[in-house]
């Protein structure tokens, strides 16, 4: 009986360490996505398109949910992450009235973020032609590039 108890003792505190450790990866996710982000260069598939397109383009992930998109024209609103999917949902509020989500594939590190737009609808295209955008981290937490 007292071997039985030992047993799921046991295994009970590998369970909740390792959902420790599954939540702590998840907040860690959030945390490292918050700062400014600028383009390194764009990618259609494989290969390169652009590198360095601009200086001034960049993305700032605030710690209120909040993001600022200075690309060609500077663009705000809201931001969702989803951290079981790699997905991040960005929610234009550039136009109230035509409020939009775009949802992107991003992958991760600590100094660099790839986008990639998801398809919706029929109009998929070919992964070859799939656009990615990789950005370097310029400053981390939610000190603002421009206000």
């Amino acid at each position: 009986m007292s071997r039985r108890i030992a047993v799921l003792l046991g295994a009970l505190v590998i369970t909740s360490s390792a959902l420790a450790q599954v939540k702590d990866g998840a907040n860690k996710q959030i945390e490292k996505i918050r700062g400014a982000w600028k383009v390194e260069k764009v990618l259609s598939g494989k290969t390169e398109v652009a590198r360095n397109p601009t200086s001034g383009q960049w993305i700032e992930f605030r710690n209120d949910g909040r993001y600022v998109n200075h690309t060609t024209s500077i663009d705000s609103g809201s931001f969702r992450l989803n951290e079981n999917d790699s997905r991040l949902y960005l929610e234009s509020q550039l136009q109230p009235d035509d409020a939009k989500i775009v949802e992107w594939e991003i992958v991760l590190t600590n100094n660099s973020l790839t986008m990639s737009p998801v398809s919706t609808g029929g109009n998929k295209k070919a992964s070859k032609d799939k656009m990615k955008y990789v950005y370097v981290r310029i400053d981390k937490g939610s000190a603002t590039v421009n206000n």
